[in-house]
C-alpha cells in the first residue's frame, strides 16, 4: 500500500472520529437531508389536498420545542405508516431523521394529528421546516 493511500484513510478515520467526538453522527453517502425533505413535500402535493387550514399557537409551540423533535417525528412516523403503509416513500424519508433528532426529554405530549389527510401535511410541513433550522443550527444540515 502506497503511503499516499495511508494517507488518505488517516485523513478519513479523523474525519469520522472528530464528528463522533463532537457527538455528532457520523455521516455516510446519504441523501441529502434538503433532498428527503422535497421528496416528503412533493408526495403530499400529489396525495394531499391543499390544507386550508393553519396551526394555531400552541400546535406551533409543540412542534418548535427541541424536547419533542424526536416525539413529534414518531407521531408524523405513526401516521404516515397507518395512512401509507410502512414501505411508502414518505415513511422511509421520514426515518431518515431519526438518528439525527434528539431524544425526546419531555414529559409534555407531542402533537396530535387529526384524521384526515390536510391536518398531516400542514403540521409535516411546519415541522419540516422546523427540523431544517434544527439541524442547521447543528451544523449537520446536508443541502
Amino acid at each position: 500500500m502506497s503511503s499516499l493511500s495511508i494517507l488518505h484513510l488517516l485523513l478519513l478515520l479523523l474525519a469520522l472520529h472528530a464528528r463522533q467526538a463532537k457527538g455528532l453522527p457520523i455521516t455516510t453517502s446519504r441523501t441529502p437531508y434538503s433532498i428527503l425533505m422535497k421528496e416528503i413535500i412533493n408526495d403530499l402535493k400529489k396525495i394531499t389536498p391543499s390544507p386550508e387550514d393553519s396551526l394555531n399557537s400552541d400546535e406551533k409551540t409543540l412542534l418548535t420545542k427541541e424536547s419533542l423533535l424526536q416525539a413529534n417525528l414518531k407521531v408524523f412516523m405513526t401516521f404516515a405508516t397507518d395512512t401509507f403503509g410502512n414501505d411508502s416513500k414518505i415513511m422511509k424519508n421520514l426515518k431518515e431523521f431519526q438518528p439525527v433528532l434528539p431524544t425526546a426529554t419531555s414529559t409534555e405530549d407531542p402533537i396530535l394529528i387529526e384524521n384526515n389527510l390536510g391536518d398531516f401535511r400542514v403540521k409535516l410541513e411546519e415541522y419540516l421546516v422546523i427540523i431544517r433550522d434544527y439541524l442547521k443550527s447543528k451544523n449537520i444540515w446536508s443541502s
